[in-house]
């Protein structure tokens, strides 16, 4: 008795259903009812298994045509993406080569301009010294002449 109140225990008596026929037939709709959509088993009401059997194996061999068409298109994304990701690498590899040259020429400009810096102030310094050096020479050229006469 026991093993039975365990098994039943959602029942209210063991003789009684689980469900009443008007909630049975909502759930089942009826006893014609057939598994799937009704709209799409109409199609197949008046075919014979042989009849069903081509027209599934006809769509299957549609689906078959699409999904090759559909592998086909992405292989050619896969193929361009790849195509891609190489110009893109080539890319980068180009920018960080320029990357370094511009490093490069930028230490180089700043010697460079350093030394033309130098230069200037030295050429100003030279200037005087050549104008000195000049005066000097007059002078002694003065001297001489004074000396002489």
């Amino acid at each position: 008795m026991n093993n039975n109140n365990n098994n039943n225990f959602n029942r209210i008596s063991s003789t009684q259903p689980y469900l009443s026929d008007d909630a049975r037939n909502a759930l089942f709709e009826g006893k014609d009812r057939k598994w799937g959509n009704n709209s799409n088993n109409k199609n197949y009401d008046t075919l014979s298994n042989q009849d069903i059997f081509e027209k599934q194996k006809r769509d299957m061999e549609d689906q078959d045509k699409m999904l090759d068409a559909l592998s086909g298109s992405i292989s050619r994304v896969k193929d361009t993406a790849i195509t891609i990701n190489k110009t893109a690498q080539e890319q980068t590899d180009m920018l960080d080569e320029l990357d370094v040259h511009v490093d490069s020429t930028s230490a180089r400009m700043r010697n460079t301009t350093k030394n033309l810096i130098t230069l200037t102030q030295q050429s100003k310094t030279t200037g005087y010294w050549s104008v000195i050096c000049f005066l000097l020479l007059v002078l002694l050229v003065v001297i001489i002449l004074a000396s002489v006469l």
